[in-house]
């Protein structure tokens, strides 16, 4: 897994997005029991400040999810949440597996989960969540590549907390 922050330029061509997570089969820790979900709760996924906000949340799916001697393990889920807010507080869980129908690009709309999230407890963590289906383990897939796009606030950005150099605004 590895989380970054955008350029300017990255920043300018998504239409505002801040970080970028990527994430790929080889993050999966092996020995995962059969029909047993895997949560993701610690760095390199971001944990937010009290008052940060996320305002968007975006998953690309790059390369869908398969264990490639495996055809009839046809289905995982993946979904991103917050420690306090639950597993989907972000995105909901949408299908990521190539045998199954995978959905390339999962924005949040006005139904649950709502974006933006304003955090309101101290060092919040994101988390992401990946299950699997029934008789399988999520350790034996090995093909699969996808990115989160998220859109971060942060409540000491000084843009928030600096008046603008233009005066009070009023003419």
């Amino acid at each position: 897994m590895r989380f970054t922050s955008l350029t300017n330029e990255e920043k300018a061509s998504t239409g505002g997005f801040t970080h970028r997570l990527d994430f790929t089969t080889a993050d999966i820790p092996a020995g995962i029991a059969v029909n047993t979900a895997n949560t993701f709760s610690a760095a390199p996924l971001p944990k937010l400040n009290v008052n940060d906000i996320i305002k968007e949340c975006l998953v690309h799916l790059t390369t869908p999810f398969e264990n490639t001697a495996d055809a009839a393990f046809n289905s995982d889920t993946f979904s991103v949440g917050l420690v306090t807010g639950g597993v989907a507080a972000l995105v909901a869980a949408t299908e990521i597996n190539n045998n199954g129908a995978f959905v390339t690009d999962t924005i949040p709309g006005v139904a649950t989960p709502v974006v933006p999230v304003k955090n309101l407890t101290a060092n919040n963590q994101v988390t992401i969540t990946l299950n699997s289906m029934a008789a399988k383990s999520i350790s034996n897939l090995n093909n699969g590549r996808l990115y989160i796009l998220f859109s971060i606030q942060r409540a000491s950005d000084q843009s928030v907390v600096k008046a603008p150099p233009y005066g009070s605004g009023y003419v």
